[in-house]
């Protein structure tokens, strides 16, 4: 369970939830404009963008959820079982692992264009990290300021969907979520209208009546609808820091509350991050389940040289301000 927001506004922000069971010791992580990625089949990476995300990092390998780079183009992987088919290593193709594909697309792609011309000669293999780390059935949000696509590798090939909501869930596969959504064209943000019975003096009892059906529960299809509602209907910022708030009070109209949905093991599900990231002025903003401060990084032009990793803790407990009496 995820919803990732694509969103320009005043300016481009993108972000997601992490919607899990557990934790795995995810990290803010930057890597440097010189850390070498050796990519399984396609070989060593030298120099490249920066990138900037969250992500575990294994055996010094930064495996990233979502992340942006510093030409301003962002991706999220997000949750696609059932549906996600991998390959074998193609001959004449970018054969690249689904844990690699983050990072072999924003190493090298300042735009959107330029992704969706990569992607269309690349293979997603369905090559594990590690015999203890599966292959992770994904499907991914890339963006920039100009647009959105949705990239889903399934039985039929890869798929690159123009996405102009700027929004993705998990299953079903993304041409339902664009059918369903006409379901709910009707909703509004304004005031119900009488349109069921003119001749009767009928009036909304309630605000909010505009938006009656919008489904309220934590399905893919409905955190859909919501994420497109909210998007669509928060009014507008400002300022960058209003542009940030936004974002964030969006994204907890999709947020998962503990204990709300349960695995087939019984565990409760849970938002254990959401993210901001402003891909113009290359920050990373977030917040985690336990700590509801917003925390931003911005590394600055030396750090981006570097050559290692970079990590950021993401504090997981929680920072109240405590008011003194006057």
């Amino acid at each position: 369970m995820c919803t990732a927001i694509s969103d320009n506004g005043y300016c481009h922000l993108f972000g997601r939830t992490l919607d899990i069971e557990c934790s795995y010791g995810e990290v803010v992580a930057v890597t440097p404009r010189n850390f070498r990625f050796d990519f399984l089949h396609e070989g060593a990476v030298e120099r490249h963008l920066a990138i900037m995300g969250i992500a575990c990092i294994r055996h010094n390998v930064p495996l990233y959820y979502d992340a942006i780079n510093e030409a301003g183009l962002a991706i999220a992987g997000l949750n696609f079982p059932s549906n996600a088919v991998y390959r074998a290593p193609e001959e004449g193709a970018h054969n690249v692992a689904s844990f690699e594909l983050i990072p072999w697309v924003l190493s090298q792609c300042e735009t959107l264009e330029a992704a969706i011309k990569l992607l269309q000669s690349t293979n997603i293999t369905s090559d594990c990290f590690s015999p203890e780390m599966p292959a992770t059935p994904l499907h991914w949000l890339i963006a920039d300021k100009s647009g959105s696509v949705t990239v889903e590798s399934v039985a039929e090939g890869l798929k690159i969907y123009e996405n102009p909501f700027g929004v993705l869930t998990n299953n079903p596969p993304f041409p339902y979520h664009q059918t369903n959504i006409a379901n709910f064209m009707h909703l509004d943000s304004r005031a119900a209208q009488n349109n069921l019975c003119p001749s009767l003096d009928l009036a909304p009892y309630s605000r909010g009546m505009g938006a009656m059906g919008l489904p309220g529960d934590h399905s893919s299809p409905s955190r859909f609808v919501r994420a497109v509602f909210a998007k669509n209907h928060t009014a507008p910022a400002s300022t960058e820091q209003d542009a940030v708030s936004r974002f964030f009070h969006m994204m907890d109209t999709v947020s998962v509350p503990c204990g709300c949905v349960k695995t087939e093991e019984d565990k409760s599900v849970l938002t254990v991050y959401t993210s901001c990231a402003n891909t113009g002025t290359f920050t990373y903003y977030f917040t985690t389940y336990h700590n509801r401060r917003m925390r931003a990084v911005c590394p600055n032009d030396v750090q981006q040289e570097a050559s290692e990793l970079l990590s950021f803790s993401m504090q997981d407990s929680e920072d109240m301000l405590y008011l003194p009496f006057v």
